[in-house]
């Protein structure tokens, strides 16, 4: 069975990027939202966490399978990350997408720490990833979530010669990043390769380590640029207009 949970939600998350983004949202956001919300599912010899945030689902743990089909029926998730040692049968209107979680290397970089800006530039970080990215979404629901995030110390935002970089969470070490892009008149000049090293070196130095999590087309990009792959995944995407 799987019930929705209000409390003594870190203590029952795995030591794996799905828990940590969920133990993230719940320091961001807590219990309360509707938006915002988290499930517990202990069932015969099963024992996880399911985290809904607006349309997109996260599963942690061994969670029992039935129970999930039935809960994505009732949310209809746009999209849903599992593990791909819980790999789901979901109906065909979900498209599934191998991802390749990589772990961050610092490298040769001309750019120092002190040249990338910080949880500012706001709007011009959104007009990159809204031409980066199709069907991004607006700036108002964008900033608003950012925005906040960073206030509770979760995430943070990056920029630097017109390539941006979102820090997504930064928990107990494990720094996930996504969001990376570079607006079109800067592509294809290693704006993207030379931010990702600083940051890397950034939090080796905090003892910290960068993660994120490519599609099969953007591999070879990262291990170009000295990432380390330790570990995949499965996204599900719902397909048509929601």
């Amino acid at each position: 069975m799987i019930k929705r949970i209000y409390d003594g939600i870190s203590e029952r998350l795995t030591d794996s990027y799905y828990g940590k983004k969920i133990k993230a949202a719940f320091l961001a956001y807590g219990a309360a939202y509707d938006f915002c919300k988290f499930y517990a599912c202990d069932c015969d010899g099963c024992s996880g966490t399911v985290h809904i945030y607006n349309s997109s689902m996260v599963i942690d743990g061994n969670c029992d399978p039935e129970d999930i089909l039935i809960l994505v029926h009732m949310a209809k998730p746009v999209t849903i990350e599992v593990s791909d040692d819980h790999a789901l049968q979901l109906p065909d209107d979900y498209k599934r997408r191998s991802r390749t979680l990589f772990m961050g290397k610092s490298g040769e970089t001309d750019i120092l720490e002190s040249d990338i800006a910080a949880d500012s530039n706001f709007e011009e970080c959104y007009a990159i990833l809204k031409e980066s990215f199709e069907d991004f979404g607006s700036f108002d629901q964008w900033y608003v979530d950012i925005s906040h995030r960073i206030r509770h110390g979760v995430s943070g935002l990056y920029l630097w010669n017109s390539t941006t970089v979102t820090k997504c969470f930064d928990i107990d070490g494990f720094v996930f990043v996504s969001g990376i892009a570079t607006a079109g008149r800067n592509r294809g000049k290693g704006c993207a390769r030379r931010v990702l090293r600083c940051l890397a070196e950034k939090f080796e130095k905090e003892r910290k380590n960068l993660y994120l999590f490519a599609l099969e087309h953007r591999r070879t990009f990262y291990e170009s640029i000295g990432f380390v792959p330790v570990g995949g995944d499965i996204l599900y995407e719902r397909k048509g207009d929601f």
